[in-house]
């Protein structure tokens, strides 16, 4: 039996709807609520409040208690964070990704944190901030049959499946949140779905089953359907090590490991599943990168555009010596990229590689959409550009009349973007802040350069993506053309090497059938 996790399908919304493809049981703690009857079932929470919450500014992550307190045992305001979890196999700690994360001050507001963090960051500091909430969630869960029956119970509320033959559905589920693809989905899913109050006293649905299952279908969602099998390999190795190194970490103040979107990695349950994408799960039984005795957090995007950028660039801390810029291309570049003057002509340049799909002749029929995205261009007029500036982030600077990047990374995609408008001007953190400031959802990567014209501010571009880690596109190419799952990831995960970690499942599932599902649309 391969380990548990649990994965985050609904995250403090208002209400959710919940069935199942057979009949169902539904308990509250240790009581049967409901047995063998099939119904949709409305579920929201009542007498519950929002918890309080504070910005927490962090500057380094320990591996022991012992080293953080004697980091910390001159500064008054300074705390400890712990995260991660031990990952059970059998009863026994097969891995465990604990750590302990020191902060320096916790303030109210994002605006004064952010501020906190750039003040350590000139410092030398690789500063992050985190949102935590105080307290324990409390109220109930009601649920609404269609017969009228209500019932109103302490959470957890476990539903699932009489029969293993079925699974539980979560209706109008939202995926790709924030991006330009967002959109609602009915998802299927194998295990137990787990009904709590969240800690904006709102619904969250929490689906707890075996690393394994989880993974026949992150493949499959993370990439297509009939995507070539080595591929498939791939990205199950990078998905599995995504969670062995972040879970517990990204969502350490939730009642789950991981979520289920592209925050950590799609998972889009059991109607993704087909006949590869559990025999990869198979095929690479237990098996994740390390670097030495490190788990590598195997970070992954759609195009990297040529270069993939290095970790501490996106999300800052400390670098990872496996998360380093890789060339992508079929060609010599030089790299990095990270002044105004390469990164213009590498833009330009459009060097031949495997994620730009114009370098082949012949490409699968699966890859076709992905060939306008290796480079881009989108157009606004300042009027356009002020009132999507305005609406994204809340700041009224007046009509923007410059985008002047401050800093890159090595891929040439900007971390720090000053907005000059009429009435002053702002200074932009982060790639991805960058990316959903200057877009109705999110920009597609954040490698570009601002071309003014007239009235115009044209965004010549290049990637999708935040470009660390596996180049799913590249990869898609590296298998078409012979190279092989390990070849994939040692050449995007540099000075790795494949571990066993755990036993897998003994026995595979057949796929399911005749479930609502759909080819991969290649959200985010």
């Amino acid at each position: 039996m391969a380990p548990k996790i649990s994965v985050g399908i609904i995250d403090n919304l208002d209400e959710a709807k919940i069935s199942a493809t057979g009949n169902l049981i539904i308990t509250s703690g240790d009581n049967v609520v409901l047995r063998g009857e099939k119904h949709t079932i409305k579920v929201k929470t009542v007498n519950s409040t929002p918890l309080p919450s504070v910005f927490k500014v962090f500057v380094k992550e320990f591996k022991s208690e012992k080293e953080a307190r004697e980091f910390i045992k001159n500064c008054d305001t300074c705390g400890i964070q712990q995260v991660g979890r031990d990952l059970i196999d059998n009863g026994k700690v097969v891995f465990s990704n604990k750590a302990y994360w020191v902060y320096v001050n916790e303030f109210d507001n994002e605006e004064d944190a952010e501020r906190e963090k750039e003040r350590l960051v000139a410092e030398g500091f690789n500063s992050w901030i985190r949102e935590e909430f105080i307290g324990k969630p409390y109220g109930q869960i009601e649920l609404s049959l269609e017969d009228g029956r209500k019932f109103i119970l302490a959470p957890p509320v476990e539903i699932y499946p009489c029969d293993s033959d079925h699974f539980t559905v979560v209706y109008d589920v939202p995926i790709g949140i924030g991006y330009h693809w967002q959109h609602t989905q009915d998802l299927y899913f194998r295990g137990i779905l787990r009904v709590l109050v969240g800690k904006k006293g709102k619904v969250v649905v929490v689906n707890e089953l075996t690393i394994d299952e989880y993974l026949f279908s992150v493949n499959s969602s993370e990439m297509p359907n009939d995507a070539h099998l080595e591929l498939l390999k791939a990205q199950t190795v990078a998905a599995r090590g995504t969670v062995l190194a972040t879970m517990k970490k990204h969502h350490y103040n939730d009642p789950f490991d991981i979520c289920h979107d592209d925050h950590c990695q799609d998972y889009r349950g059991v109607g993704r599943e087909r006949k590869n994408s559990i025999r990869a799960v198979f095929e690479t039984e237990g098996e994740v990168l390390f670097y030495g005795d490190e788990v590598c957090d195997t970070r992954f995007s759609k195009i990297c555009g040529g270069i993939s950028e290095a970790f501490e660039h996106v999300w800052g801390g400390e670098g990872k010596p496996y998360l380093v810029s890789v060339a992508d291309t079929l060609e010599d570049v030089e790299f990095p990229v990270n002044t105004e003057e390469k990164a213009r002509q590498f833009i330009d340049s459009e060097p031949a590689g495997y994620c730009n799909l114009n370098s082949f002749k012949n490409i699968p029929e699966y890859l076709e959409f992905a060939k306008p995205f290796f480079r881009w261009e989108v157009s606004y007029t300042k009027a356009e550009l002020s009132r999507i500036f305005r609406k994204k982030t809340g700041l009224d600077i007046g009509e923007i009349e410059d985008l002047i990047p401050l800093e890159r990374g090595n891929s040439g995609r900007i971390k720090k973007l000053k907005v000059v408008g009429k009435r002053g001007e702002r200074i932009i953190n982060g790639e991805l802040k960058i990316r959903q400031a200057l877009h109705e959802s999110t920009l597609y990567s954040s490698m570009f350069y601002v071309i003014k014209d007239g009235e115009r501010f044209i965004l010549k571009g290049g990637g999708w993506g935040h470009g660390v880690g596996m180049c799913q596109i590249g990869a898609a190419m590296m298998a078409e053309t012979g190279k092989s799952y390990d070849e994939i990831l040692y050449h995007y995960y540099p000075g790795s090497k494949l571990i066993k970690v755990y036993e897998g499942l003994k026995k595979a599932p057949k796929p399911p059938e005749n479930l609502p599902s759909k080819k991969i649309d290649w959200e985010g």
